[in-house]
């Protein structure tokens, strides 16, 4: 394949892409600060913004829009104490939030709200250990809390139907330890996904009952990452954002275990290029994909313009994960320049492109 080749399909590539990739609009700023580690509900058709680690300090305030325009104060210091890394969902026409963090130590108080103005204390102190960075969904019509930090990092999982009594499902959850994970209820399963414990982790799992867990997947195609965010959407599960070794803004989805169990080495199984680690890099990155059958496969870098740099890979392999070091030079062994790259792997049934920065 000669370069002009390779410049024009690639261009063709990124045009096929950003055509088909979602757009965004920037809403107007909000007029609640800067924060993270908030929870954000869908309730009474509009959508909420709570707590959270914000400009000036963590806050409990309670914001609330129709639109995404326009933003009301609900309250500027509810009666829940100042907090981030808690949790919220929807349950019983109402809003809760349950646990998190502040300079006093970690919560494991419950509250509800109907209008995001009044607010209740559920309980004090519920029956499981205080904590933050674990997650709540809502699932046979009961409220789930997994995981987290919790006198250490967690793998319980509790749930309840009033906010007030909580019963343990199981304190050792077949997944292992973490924080900063999501769940979601989704095909009558519960689903963790991903997190973080010594490690980010890409581990995709679900249940029917909270104290039985089953492995979808080790190693999701997407890269290990914490304080994420999954939705069920267009029924299916959908994975964005998050932290591993930099903020990502990367979406995945999954139509459940057709789209996971299929190939246990990939949550999409129509995606097979993984990642780069590290990225940003230095001077070594190492790429890696996954094959679900053996095939031809072609791997190079190209830089902004499209040009192609080197490449890497140009032959027939086997089914499974592969690993190809990129050193930082081109086909001439020449270090190039910082700035950023794209990687490509093309195999006869597609063609997939992710971003590499490299720093010197």
């Amino acid at each position: 394949m000669n370069q002009y080749k390779v410049i024009v399909i690639f261009i063709l590539f990124l045009i096929t892409t950003l055509s088909a990739q979602m757009t965004w609009i920037q809403a107007p700023q909000p007029g609640w600060n800067s924060r993270c580690l908030f929870t954000s509900v869908v309730f009474d058709n509009k959508m909420w913004v709570m707590g959270g680690d914000a400009t000036g300090g963590v806050k409990n305030d309670v914001w609330f829009t129709t639109d995404g325009n326009s933003w009301t104060r609900a309250c500027s210091s509810a009666p829940w104490i100042i907090r981030n890394d808690h949790s919220s969902v929807v349950y019983d026409n109402k809003m809760w939030v349950m646990g998190g963090q502040n300079a006093s130590g970690w919560l494991n108080d419950v509250w509800y709200s109907t209008d995001g103005t009044i607010w209740n204390q559920a309980i004090d102190s519920a029956n499981w250990l205080p904590r933050h960075g674990h997650n709540s969904c809502v699932f046979d019509n009961k409220m789930w809390v997994m995981g987290g930090y919790a006198s250490g990092m967690s793998r319980d999982v509790w749930y309840s139907s009033d906010g007030i009594n909580w019963t343990q499902a199981t304190a050792t959850a077949n997944w292992s330890i973490r924080y900063g994970h999501t769940s979601v209820a989704f095909d009558n399963k519960m689903w963790v996904l991903g997190g973080a414990s010594s490690s980010m982790m890409r581990d995709v799992w679900y249940s029917t009952n909270g104290a039985n867990w089953t492995l979808a997947t080790q190693m999701a195609a997407w890269v290990g990452r914490e304080f994420h965010s999954s939705v069920v959407f267009d029924n299916k599960i959908w994975v964005m954002g998050g932290y591993d070794v930099g903020r990502r803004n990367d979406v995945w989805y999954s139509s459940g275990l057709n789209g996971i169990e299929d190939n246990n080495q990939s949550f999409l199984t129509n995606r097979t290029l993984l990642d780069a680690i590290p990225n940003p890099a230095k001077n070594l990155t190492n790429i890696r994909f996954s094959l679900t059958s053996n095939s031809n496969v072609e791997l190079s870098i190209f830089d902004i313009s499209g040009k192609l740099v080197r490449n890497l890979v140009d032959k027939d392999m086997t089914s499974g994960i592969h690993q190809i070091k990129w050193d930082g030079t081109d086909q001439f062994n020449r270090p190039v320049t910082e700035g950023v790259y794209f990687y490509t792997l093309e195999t006869p049934e597609q063609k997939l492109s992710n971003k590499l920065i490299l720093t010197r």
